[in-house]
């Protein structure tokens, strides 16, 4: 169903070439909106646009080059956005990555590439574009999460928010960095809504469940990567592609989260997060952090908002 307006809404979605990202890109699409989907790389970026286009013929999409590993990149993507003079409605930091090494990997600017990726680049992209969401406003941003922060969800061991190891100096392990980079997002999320209390743009986040079909994505091995995406989908409590990217455009484009931020959402439901997620003293430290990581000396908000 196309929402018909005046002016055609704007949406620009991050790692937006597959899985959940490219299934969201094409049900907004369909909807109406004209859709902007990043990847690193060019190539699968535009593969991605021709597969919504055969879908759904008529859709405004298109294709950005984006690293999120790259602070460089990320000034340059938003330097080609700018220049194309568009507004912008809404942001869905959705590109992620799960590192299935057990041997750690650093982005362009030296950090761990969950964390740096999963959280830093997303931070430095939503301050360089927040100018842009407010003067577009009502706006929102939307963070995918995960409810593997949550203790007793997800494999292996649970959330260790260590300053001190955030880049691997005292040891890695792949599912702890993924899951102190979803609690990340939680509070970059919330603390993001504070501090746009009195404007249009709203922040949420939102999980889109156990799908198993993206994790195959990051599989290497090719019996793995079978197994994930013909046998483990049959698994309960799993979604498929689709269910999950319906779980973003719930956020992303609902009715009835019109002003609404701060809240943590899947399967089309509000949820709550962990108790430490709404630890605003351990999220306003995650944001001097941030900032200093990213070389950030004022987080772009409006007047009166800090």
């Amino acid at each position: 169903m196309r929402e018909h307006s005046s002016v055609q809404k704007v949406m620009l979605i991050t790692g937006g070439n597959r899985g959940l990202g490219l299934a969201a890109a094409r049900k907004l699409a369909e909807r109406g909106y004209r859709v902007i989907l990043t990847a690193r790389n060019v190539t699968a970026g535009e593969a991605a646009v021709a597969a919504i286009r055969q879908c759904a013929p008529g859709a405004t999409v298109e294709t950005m080059q984006l690293d999120l590993a790259s602070f460089a990149s990320i000034r340059q993507f938003v330097e080609a956005f700018h220049a194309q003079g568009l507004p912008l409605h809404g942001l869905i930091n959705n590109a992620g990555l799960m590192v299935v090494e057990k041997q750690p990997k650093f982005t362009a600017d030296g950090f761990e590439l969950t964390f740096g990726i999963n959280h830093l680049g997303h931070f430095l992209l939503t301050h360089l574009l927040l100018p842009d969401l407010l003067r577009s406003a009502p706006a929102r941003l939307v963070v995918v999460s995960s409810q593997t922060h949550m203790a007793g969800i997800g494999n292996g061991p649970p959330v260790d928010f260590d300053y001190d190891n955030l880049r691997a100096e005292k040891y890695y392990q792949p599912e702890v960095f993924y899951k102190n980079s979803k609690l990340a997002n939680l509070w970059f999320t919330y603390e993001l809504q504070r501090r746009l209390a009195g404007s249009e743009v709203t922040a949420n986040a939102v999980c889109p469940g156990y799908v198993p079909a993206t994790i195959a994505e990051h599989i290497p091995n090719p019996v793995g990567r079978w197994i994930f995406k013909n046998i483990v989908t049959r698994f309960a409590d799993t979604r498929t592609v689709e269910q999950g990217a319906d779980s973003l455009v719930f956020v992303a484009a609902d009715p009835s989260l019109e002003g609404i931020g701060g809240k943590f959402s899947t399967d089309g439901r509000l949820i709550s997060s962990s108790p430490d997620s709404y630890d605003e003293a351990k999220a306003k430290r995650l944001w001097e952090y941030s900032c200093n990581a990213c070389g950030i000396e004022h987080f772009g908000a409006p007047s009166g908002v800090v």
